[in-house]
């Protein structure tokens, strides 16, 4: 039966979906909304694709199109045409409404769906604007929810939609007290906004090089595809070196890559956040807004933080630098590079002001991420040690044991390459256990890990709801064990102190989370 709209039982789950069927969403409340007509012309940017490949081929072989060249051209444009027309038909049939405290979202034409989403279920709304959308005033409004179930992992998103109408419908959804916090925020709100001096840590946090790469790995499978000869590119492109000896070609051709992708890298991270701006709305909540040519505003309600993080990639590190991310509920995505856009609140910058950054959010002076850490013991290293051998050792087994039946090169490569490695990776272990730290502060418990991303997470001691102790035989061995903070924060779900003495970790959960964990512990 169903029951008003505006109301909900306290027991439903954050979303909803009638079954598919003939049966049409209420007609009751507040009228029905569809999305701006305009976004038939942003279909059209389906077409580019095929555009571009015949122009690309016909560049390339000056004009000459064979009857296999049209036969693959035309199958890609169908392709696209079929994946324009299917947008199309799931976009029209799209409906939405607020009725009360439910946002209600009706999508389908053969197969009907009607989502139901509490208000007080959303964590997050997320703005985003594409060229194409920018062209025609468009954003897209992508609604994150606490809870799984359809959809994209359970969010909603709201494509075409006008910008005015979407900030409106974001701060209607957004709209509840706002929880009182200790900022040092400006007047207008502002956290922090873009300082083009941090334009020396963009190289570091953006895989330009690997980017390069994959570009020009997959422009020669196309242009294989189309019957011109990877070795033609590559000749072409020695000729234009214009170099002779092969030693000269990867000399020039390594300065020449490393400059493309540490401009590539620049290039990507400057689009990125350009025009960025971290700020807390009039309501509380969070708010972050960047972008060149796609645009995104993203806010997180503020009272659904629970805490704050310091992520230190490794080149990042090297160069004194970290990024700010939020621990918040509903970030909890299948896909890890979309978690990572959701809750990174920073570009890359130095890192003295990324703690003044976490200090502001977190509402403490000094800020958690700062305090001083307890120490791993020794049997942590020791591990990390004879990981880090095995791994090595193991690697260059393979070759050694084919060196030994097929060529002496192979041997040769072995023992180069254990020499190499063994040395690294006892940096990288250490490293590893010189990232590990625990401690309780104030209301907050701190860990630190990780060693290709260093992470100093600051959670919420009121967020625990409970605690998952891991020992694999070698941690029996050594008498360590990983305690785990359980939360509905963050991809992860759980936020690790790894290799710690065994009564040291279950003192410190007791610590952090007094009563949760008393009555398992044997205190004698």
């Amino acid at each position: 039966m169903n029951r008003p709209a505006g109301t909900h039982r306290p027991d439903a789950p954050a979303t909803g979906e009638q079954p598919a069927g003939p049966a049409a969403p209420r007609e009751s409340g507040p009228p029905w909304r569809r999305l701006d007509n305009r976004l038939l012309l942003v279909q059209l940017k389906w077409l580019i694709p095929p555009a571009l490949s015949t122009a690309f081929y016909a560049m390339i072989t000056l004009g000459r199109l064979d009857s296999a060249a049209f036969i693959r051209l035309g199958l890609l444009t169908g392709v696209f045409l079929m994946l324009m027309l299917w947008r199309l038909v799931q976009l029209l049939t799209t409906r939405y409404r607020v009725a009360g405290d439910l946002l209600e979202v009706h999508t389908g034409l053969v197969g009907r769906r009607h989502r139901s989403i509490p208000c007080d279920r959303i964590r997050g709304v997320d703005i985003t604007a594409d060229p194409f959308h920018r062209v025609f005033g468009l954003v897209v409004v992508k609604i994150t929810t606490a809870q799984r179930g359809g959809g994209d992992n359970g969010d909603t998103q709201l494509e075409a939609l006008r910008k005015d109408e979407a900030h409106e419908l974001r701060r209607v959804l957004l709209r509840r007290a706002a929880t009182s916090a200790t900022t040092t925020a400006d007047d207008d709100g502002t956290i922090a906004r873009m300082d083009w001096a941090w334009v020396r840590y963009m190289p570091l946090t953006c895989w330009g090089v690997l980017g390069i790469a994959i570009l020009f790995g997959m422009a020669l499978r196309l242009l294989d595809g189309f019957g011109v000869k990877p070795e033609k590119v590559l000749h072409t492109l020695v000729h234009l070196l214009g170099t002779d000896l092969l030693w000269q070609t990867i000399v020039v051709g390594t300065v020449a890559v490393l400059a493309i992708g540490t401009l590539a890298a620049v290039a990507m991270s400057a689009e990125e956040w350009w025009g960025y701006r971290f700020e807390r709305d009039d309501d509380g909540n969070l708010a972050v807004n960047r972008g060149l040519l796609t645009t995104r505003s993203l806010s997180i309600d503020a009272c659904r933080m629970r805490g704050i993080e310091i992520a230190e990639p490794l080149l990042l590190r090297l160069g004194g630098g970290a990024q700010v991310a939020a621990v918040a509920t509903g970030l909890d995505k299948a896909d890890d590079s979309e978690v990572t856009k959701l809750k990174t609140l920073t570009p890359g910058i130095p890192r003295a002001l990324a703690d003044d950054i976490a200090a502001t959010v977190a509402g403490e002076q000094p800020s958690p991420t700062t305090v001083p850490l307890t120490a791993h013991p020794r049997a942590a290293l020791r591990r990390r040690h004879t990981r880090a051998a095995l791994t090595v050792l193991g690697t260059c087994a393979v070759p050694a044991v084919l060196g030994l039946f097929l060529t002496p090169v192979l041997l040769h490569i072995a023992w180069i390459s254990a020499l190499v490695l063994l040395p690294l990776g006892a940096w990288l272990a250490t490293d590893a256990y010189r990232a590990l730290g625990h401690t309780v502060r104030g209301r907050h418990l701190i860990t630190r890990y990780g060693t290709f991303k260093r992470r100093t997470v600051a959670l919420q001691r009121d967020s625990v709801i409970g605690w998952k102790i891991v020992r694999s035989p070698t941690q029996r061995w050594a008498g360590l064990a990983t305690v785990m903070a359980t939360t509905a924060a963050g991809k992860e779900g759980a936020y690790p102190v790894y290799d710690v003495q065994l009564g040291e970790g279950l003192a410190f959960a007791d610590e952090a989370v007094p009563h949760l964990l008393a009555p398992f512990l044997d205190r004698g």
